[in-house]
């Protein structure tokens, strides 16, 4: 089996060009803040947005917005605004704003941009459906940015109208199946966009498997389809099921950090999510550093704006006596010599 691929385009991420909010949920909150100019309140989301503080940041950058003198004020706040929910990880309310922001200033291509970014993780992340998909290539095209992202969201597309077309076919009978021959129907299931179908499948074959191998192996299938799914949280009980089963099979931890990094980054997760992606890709990385090594650093970095005293535990050097440039990790409680 391979190991999930690290998605590029979550981790080149949507160029700066701070703003701020307009009427969403975050105005009804708390008590707004007093501020005397436009470049006060905007100053201050500056600052919050610097120590991590994202949901703040908004508020500032919406109290900027409101005292915008000029299109491209409001614009430029309602962007900062959209970008400083995107790092609280609220996609929906990002969008709302976002949406502000191009309406003020429908050549900015930084807004669209951000908000074509925002439209696909609506629909990456289940809020929505192929619709967003559409927005997203819409916006992206029109930023003329981002061409990575743009690639996925039309090969997404493509596969979404295709699963929609296809004729349906009646389930298969699970009954006197081998485990190899359920495995073989689920993944056949599984690409040809059957969720629901290939998830039934893989619980049957967990039920069939007779070994921590094969057990590990249905459970993560399953961890796979489920995320193929757009169902990050089932995803990782099923991959905790199959590091349980197989503690040091390196491509079942990188697996579960990474659905647990999803979790996080979808925002229906909490830091605490997070955190555990780190130490699971510290897990991977203490039996081979060359290893999605990439992800433990992108991990690591946003565990540095959120909780900077747990981040500060782990140190990341380069090994430059190795061809690939990996890194030496060392994690909370290790002595760095693993």
């Amino acid at each position: 089996m391979k190991p999930i691929k690290l998605r590029s385009a979550f981790i080149s991420m949507v160029c700066f060009g701070l703003l701020l909010i307009g009427k969403t949920a975050l105005s009804q909150s708390s008590p707004a803040v007093s501020y005397t100019s436009f470049k006060s309140a905007y100053s201050s989301g500056n600052d919050a947005l610097k120590k991590g503080r994202f949901v703040e940041a908004a508020k500032a950058y919406e109290a900027a917005e409101e005292m915008a003198s000029s299109a491209k004020g409001r614009c430029d706040a309602y962007n900062a605004a959209g970008w400083a929910l995107m790092k609280a990880k609220k996609w929906p309310d990002a969008k709302t704003v976002l949406m502000e922001a191009v309406t003020e200033d429908k050549d900015s291509k930084i807004a669209q941009k951000n908000l074509g970014f925002v439209c696909f993780n609506l629909y990456e992340y289940g809020f929505a459906g192929t619709e967003e998909l559409k927005n997203a290539i819409q916006y992206l095209e029109a930023s003329g940015e981002n061409e990575e992202l743009l690639d996925r969201a039309k090969s997404d597309l493509s596969r979404e109208e295709s699963y929609a077309q296809a004729t349906p076919e009646p389930e298969p009978g699970f009954k006197d199946k081998s485990f190899k021959t359920l495995l073989a129907m689920g993944d056949e299931a599984q690409a040809n966009g059957k969720y629901a179908v290939a998830i039934k499948i893989f619980k049957h074959a967990a039920l069939a498997a007779n070994s921590s191998s094969s057990k590990g192996l249905a459970a993560n299938r399953l961890g796979k389809v489920l995320l193929d799914d757009r169902k990050p949280r089932e995803a990782v009980l099923s991959f905790e099921e199959a590091v349980k089963e197989k503690p040091k099979e390196k491509v079942y931890l990188s697996n579960l950090a990474y659905s647990y990094w999803t979790v996080y980054d979808s925002g229906k997760g909490t830091v605490d999510d997070l955190k555990k992606a780190a130490d699971t890709y510290y897990r991977v990385n203490s039996q081979d550093s060359t290893f999605h090594n990439e992800m433990l650093k992108m991990v690591l970095e946003e565990l540095k704006e959120v909780d900077p005293a747990i981040a500060s535990q782990y140190a990341v050097t380069e090994d430059s006596t190795d061809a690939n440039k990996a890194a030496d990790v060392k994690g909370p409680g290790d002595d760095g010599d693993k």
